[in-house]
């Protein structure tokens, strides 16, 4: 049986926030739930690289990210992506030549909460999780980038204060109504 669409109207969104502030949770929330959509996730394609480094490979990922999201606009699907912290001005273009709706979100939580699950993330590699980052001082050199590059937006949520449905849930309003 197929999923209810999000709306009628194509739309590009992209969820912001640093590493470990809920994009993921929230996302999984809207795919999981809503049809017609393209989840235009750069850990998907960096994962299939046999050898990813992303000191080698971060610029060839994004490429191949956006040309997916062009693809998937192109043949009718919405898009949402999560963080934007590298080139957001290609995702509102892109949005623009598709002629689509573009909306961003901000998940965030307070600084001692996102350390506290950088450290449990960090604990679930060491159980074999696909994880990409648990140093430190990268964790912190994106946080850095995402507060310096923060897009402004109605969308703010603390995932601290709000679950995952939660937020999906304002997400989904807020587009259907926009």
């Amino acid at each position: 049986m197929p999923k209810e669409k999000l709306t009628d109207k194509q739309f590009f969104l992209i969820i912001n926030g640093p590493s470990c502030g809920g994009k993921s949770l929230v996302s999984n929330v809207l795919f999981q739930k809503y049809g017609g959509i393209y989840n235009g996730k750069s850990d998907a394609i960096k994962w299939l690289i046999s050898d990813y480094d992303a000191n080698l490979h971060r610029g060839i990922v994004h490429h191949m990210t956006l040309e997916t999201m062009r693809v998937a606009l192109s043949h009718g699907l919405s898009v949402f992506t999560e963080g934007a912290l590298w080139e957001p001005e290609k995702y509102i273009e892109m949005a623009k030549i598709a002629k689509v709706s573009f909306f961003v979100a901000n998940i965030d939580a307070p600084w001692e909460v996102l350390v506290s699950r950088f450290k449990t993330r960090a604990e679930a590699k060491k159980q074999g999780v696909k994880i990409s980052n648990i140093d430190p001082r990268r964790f912190k050199e994106l946080y850095d980038m995402y507060i310096n590059t923060k897009m402004k937006t109605e969308l703010e949520f603390d995932s601290s204060k709000q679950n995952p449905e939660e937020i999906a849930e304002v997400i989904v309003s807020y587009i259907r109504i926009h």
